[in-house]
């Protein structure tokens, strides 16, 4: 599937948690004055992504998005190669999930991954996407 998306489902307390979790975060930037060995330091330690570090895998945060509330379902439908297929992602995902966290093939940089499930995701599967 060289056009795929890889769809998660989750509950969060608000999209702001949610991207906590979806996207990169960075620690503030140490002061100019900070020696190399520390600021090496805070390079080393970011970004933080929960989600990144859960799946293990390569990911560019350009070609993630979170998506939240109730029109969630349908613009992802709008994405699918074949609509109808939105059923199987609805039955796959939890029924208290708010979020939706798409993982185009991009992000993946070109390297073999395995997606599955994560301790805050459900993995719906990947989808064939028409963008």
């Amino acid at each position: 599937m060289s056009h795929g998306v890889h769809v998660f489902a989750g509950t969060f307390e608000s999209r702001e948690e949610a991207v906590l979790y979806t996207e990169p975060q960075w620690e503030p930037e140490p002061a100019e004055d900070v020696s190399d060995e520390r600021y090496r330091e805070w390079e080393d330690r970011n970004p933080i992504w929960g989600m990144r570090t859960d799946l293990d895998v390569y990911l560019d945060s350009d070609f993630i998005e979170t998506i939240d509330g109730p029109d969630r379902y349908t613009y992802l439908q709008g994405m699918l190669v074949d609509g109808a297929e939105i059923q199987s992602i609805r039955e796959r995902a939890p029924a208290s999930a708010n979020m939706l966290v798409l993982i185009f093939h991009q992000a993946l940089g070109g390297f073999p991954a395995l997606m599955s499930s994560t301790p805050r995701l459900t993995y719906c599967g990947e989808w064939a996407c028409s963008l």
